[in-house]
């Protein structure tokens, strides 16, 4: 009895050392695809330039930015690309507007910088965990003028108070809090509408 005990107990250690060199060799080909950040080296990135700009249908543009010494995130590839195409084939679905994609049917989106000119061709601009960004004073200049432009703006994905306080100090470079104060909505705003 005590021998069949023991040869369970082998053929456990066996199986549970079995799992778990699959699951390292599993996770390192996932990490080898899908590369730093969590960005899928497989396909290659779509950065913006004037050939890549839709100017007749919804283009998702993220932005790429550097991140802060002292910020909180995880930068600017979270979720990318699965937010940009998520969010244009919802709109293509839910509204009539039209959204720009590629021959296979899958949403373009590029990836852009505040400073390429191709920034006030975008007329959304999608930022993710901005409490680690930085902007240096050519960086804010252009999101200011992209924001005062009419551009529309839409950084999120926070979490918690350090890293509002680090993606406000950035904020700030580009829209002064006197001129620009934020301000919560309530829920019955027209903007919810």
């Amino acid at each position: 009895m005590a021998g069949a005990a023991v040869g369970a107990g082998t053929r456990r250690r066996r199986f549970a050392v079995l799992i778990a060199v699959l699951l390292f060799a599993a996770s390192t080909t996932a990490a080898q695809r899908r590369g730093l950040g969590g960005v899928d080296v497989r396909r290659p990135l779509a950065w913006a330039s004037p050939e890549s700009m839709d100017t007749g249908a919804f283009q998702f543009c993220r932005l790429v930015f550097r991140q802060a010494a002292n910020g909180d995130g995880h930068g600017w590839s979270v979720d990318f690309p699965r937010a940009d195409e998520n969010l244009s084939i919802r709109l293509s679905e839910l509204t009539r507007a039209p959204v720009s994609m590629d021959e296979s049917g899958r949403p373009n989106h590029v990836l852009i910088r505040l400073t390429q000119p191709e920034l006030f061709r975008c007329p959304f601009v999608m930022m993710t965990e901005p409490g680690g960004a930085y902007f240096d004073d050519q960086e804010a200049a252009a999101l200011r003028d992209y924001v005062l432009k009419g551009g529309f703006f839409w950084a999120d994905d926070f979490w918690g108070e350090y890293a509002w306080q680090v993606w406000e100090s950035q904020l700030r470079k580009a829209l002064p809090s006197g001129p620009y104060p934020i301000a919560d909505l309530s829920l019955d705003h027209p903007l919810f509408h």
